[in-house]
């Protein structure tokens, strides 16, 4: 009898250690997630701060009207919001409150800009889904996504420019580890980072398919983006591509 105890104390024993070590591994990935998260933000903040420094420049010797110096207000206040929020993370899915608040300030600056050069004022509309810090999107383009099909998805003038001669759009970047990946490919812990920018969105029904929505980039986006090309292990192939698990087109857009 005292040999079966022995061996379930021992055994239990063995259950607790591996429990305490995978509880001490999530920690730990828990803590460089949210160091990834902040840094993500930090980075968008900080981007949105040098166009409004650009701003100021390109308005210097301009009258701004009442409602320009309104925009160019939203654009500042959200900077600031955005700036003293992003310290205050302490979990990834906070990140959303940062995004939201920046494509505000985005747009409002968007504005700014088609008031001082007399064009109208732009429709409000999601951000760049290839890069968000590109600001609010213009037009709907159908795009390949590697290993993940074709849908049509919201993008800047400069994107969707890109995409129509079949160029490489210019996609925002996330490191985890020694990779560089999309940031749609970053695992769960980035998806809040799209929340906040596409909310309600079908396109984050379709980009967070399983395969992506994990730590693993899955097959296609394993490569470096280096703004001359995609090379996700095997190439960046802007067409073809499979409908994703039989889903229907997104349609026109958002």
């Amino acid at each position: 009898m005292e040999w079966l105890l022995l061996l379930l104390a021992g055994g239990g024993g063995g259950w607790a250690a591996k429990r305490w070590r995978d509880r001490r591994a999530r920690r730990r990935t828990d803590a460089e997630e949210l160091v990834g998260v902040r840094s993500l933000a930090d980075e968008d903040v900080t981007f949105l701060g040098e166009q409004l420094q650009r701003l100021d420049r390109e308005v210097a010797g301009h009258e701004l009207d009442e409602a320009a110096q309104v925009d160019y207000q939203i654009a500042l206040d959200a900077y600031e919001t955005a700036k003293r929020t992003v310290p205050r993370i302490r979990s990834p899915a906070e990140i959303s409150k940062v995004t939201d608040t920046l494509s505000s300030g985005r747009y409002a600056l968007a504005c700014v800009q088609a008031r001082v050069a007399h064009r109208p004022i732009p429709e409000q509309r999601v951000m760049c889904f290839f890069n968000p810090q590109h600001g609010p999107s213009v037009t709907d383009v159908r795009w390949t996504a590697p290993g993940r099909g074709t849908r049509v998805v919201p993008a800047c003038a400069q994107d969707a420019a890109r995409v129509a001669r079949d160029d490489v759009p210019e996609v925002r970047m996330v490191s985890i580890g020694s990779r560089r990946v999309p940031y749609w490919s970053a695992g769960d812990a980035y998806l809040p980072y799209s929340h906040g920018y596409f909310a309600g969105a079908a396109m984050l029904t379709w980009v967070y398919t399983p395969a992506v929505y994990s730590s693993d980039p899955g097959p296609g986006f394993g490569g470096d983006y280096n703004g001359g090309g995609y090379d996700g292990g095997g190439g960046y192939d802007g067409g073809g591509g499979g409908d994703v698990g039989g889903g229907a087109d997104a349609g026109g857009g958002f």
